[in-house]
């Protein structure tokens, strides 16, 4: 099929490294071409994309213009200009904020929008006075808003947004890519068993809950285990804290790092655990974090929590163990019954990944997505 339809992307940045559940929705395709905004372009040697603009080739007072109308009216400039060259019959927003400021550019080429909501953009920017007020001009003037799943919709609703215009529609990964990471069969049962924490260092992710639970599974179990921690962030003195209270813990600190490093440390991992939990500022992660989708498509099982849409992503006691918000005793445990049991994570692995097949395959969910885009064009 040719591609003869056009769908603008909008995103700041183009793309971040951990921004593949993005870019599956895109490289996806088959009836639409997808194009590039970002005032902000990264990593396009991960994420290579035919068209794309960016603010930062604007110089001049061009540049200085659109930094200006960014900072004080929060709206993009030049995107219109782009719109129009490029034959785009769509644009598609990633975060509600990147709605907000792709709505001039909306209204001059009078195209359609939908915007997708992830995470923070509904929950911890709609406590803000001034969010909500550019929510609202973005909820009366933007066609179809897209949740990953129902608590993400219930959270729009609450918020503003009409309900006929909301679909709750599933995030799609590639599972031939983590097939094929993921196949070298690097896992050792033998040995130490790798426990991976994959998520930005901040409130809601509950690093500091996983480090306890797991320092508390280790002595209960005896179990030779590595916690392998990637990612960094604001709330990194925290996490540093909660290691220095759990010194006896075997830990590699990563960072930040590729998507394709880290399926190779979910190749040699036996389990992901993410115990996300609501900030005090009220951050939540809104939908749920889609490491817990590669995680089952790679065959390892997962312990979390019944936070957001998290239930939905992982099936309590099929493809993972999930306790209360904020309960280190119920990560401990569940931590415990897979540590002691490596069939459970057998089972498990299989149940997980036989669940991403059919509701969070990429190859499944861009044509869902692209019949949505066909409503609209």
């Amino acid at each position: 099929m040719v591609a003869n339809k056009i769908v603008a992307h909008c995103a700041t940045p183009f793309l971040p490294e951990t921004g593949s559940w993005i870019y599956n929705q895109m490289s996806k395709l088959k009836s639409y071409r997808p194009i590039a905004l970002t005032q902000e372009a990264r990593n396009l040697e991960q994420f290579p994309l035919a068209d794309l603009f960016t603010a930062e080739s604007l110089t001049g007072e061009r540049g200085f213009a659109n930094r200006l109308w960014r900072r004080v009216i929060g709206q993009y400039l030049f995107y219109a200009d782009f719109l129009c060259t490029s034959g785009a019959v769509l644009i598609h927003a990633h975060h509600g904020f990147q709605g907000f400021r792709c709505l001039r550019a909306k209204r001059q080429t009078e195209l359609p929008m939908i915007t997708s909501f992830y995470g923070a953009d509904a929950t911890r920017f709609s406590r803000h006075k001034g969010w909500m007020s550019r929510f609202r001009k973005l909820f009366t003037e933007g066609e179809r808003f897209l949740a990953e799943g129902s608590t993400m919709a219930e959270q729009l609703v609450k918020i503003g947004c009409p309900e006929k215009k909301i679909i709750i529609h599933h995030l799609g990964i590639d599972l031939d890519e983590i097939s094929s990471a993921v196949n070298a069969g690097s896992k050792s049962e033998g040995e130490e068993l790798r426990i991976l924490i994959c998520a930005s260092f901040r409130e809601k992710k509950g690093i500091p809950d996983g480090i306890e639970a797991t320092a508390r599974a280790v002595a209960r179990t005896g179990a030779k285990v590595r916690l392998v921690l990637i990612g960094d962030g604001p709330g990194r003195l925290q996490v540093q804290e909660a290691l220095s209270q759990n010194n006896g813990l075997r830990v590699d600190r990563l960072g930040y790092v590729s998507y394709s490093r880290f399926l190779q440390e979910l190749d040699r991992g036996h389990i992901l655990l993410q115990p996300s939990k609501t900030a005090a500022n009220g951050d939540s992660e809104g939908g749920a974090p889609v490491v817990l989708l590669d995680a089952q498509a790679a065959r390892v099982p997962v312990v979390s929590t019944r936070h957001a849409d998290i239930p939905e992503y992982v099936i309590d006691g099929e493809g993972g163990l999930l306790a209360a918000e904020k309960d280190i005793d119920g990560l401990t445990e569940r931590l415990c019954d897979l540590l002691l049991d490596p069939g459970m994570r057998a089972r498990m692995g299989d149940a997980g990944r036989k669940h991403v097949e059919e509701h969070y395959n990429a190859e499944l969910q861009v044509p869902v997505l692209e019949s949505i885009y066909d409503d609209l064009t």
